[in-house]
């Protein structure tokens, strides 16, 4: 079985040339820095962290890391990209627990997508984090286990 955890990089400022530029902002590192104490007391831990190459991503995969696992920049963790973008590379880490950090619409997407549910908005805000489980990664075949919202972690937002 495989876990992966989708989280969503914390608020960021609009000051920059491009979006990719585009930084936390105070609220957005106070945002990531609950989400990473509230998966410490779970005692959820990945195994690899992998991070869109944006700089707001980058920033939160840095605050979520207290861990200190193995991180990777995964080109296809971009805004626009599709679930489907990801899913091959995701069977070559079956079994493992891995946190993908990137943005939306794709992360909303992917929730939808691999779980089989036609909703087209998952409502991950800032900082949500969405649990989900299966064997294989791909349309209809893996199970929403929660979704957690800033700044109560511990209400279930399924």
């Amino acid at each position: 079985m495989m876990e992966v955890l989708l989280v969503r990089h914390g608020a960021a400022s609009w000051d920059a040339t491009t979006d990719m530029e585009r930084a936390l902002t105070e609220r957005g590192r106070e945002e990531v820095d609950a989400a990473a104490q509230w998966l410490r007391g779970e005692d959820w831990q990945p195994e690899q962290l992998w991070v869109s190459p944006y700089r707001r991503a980058q920033q939160s995969a840095e605050i979520l890391n207290i861990w200190g696992a193995p991180q990777r920049n995964i080109a296809c963790l971009t805004p626009d990209n599709r679930p489907e973008d990801l899913e091959n590379l995701l069977a070559t880490f079956a079994g493992q627990r891995l946190m993908l950090v990137g943005h939306n619409p794709l992360l909303s997407n992917a929730i939808a997508h691999w779980q089989g549910e036609l909703r087209s908005y998952w409502g991950m805000q800032t900082a949500s984090m969405a649990l989900l489980e299966g064997e294989v990664f791909a349309s209809g075949c893996a199970e929403l286990k929660w979704l957690r919202h800033y700044p109560n972690y511990a209400h279930n937002g399924r």
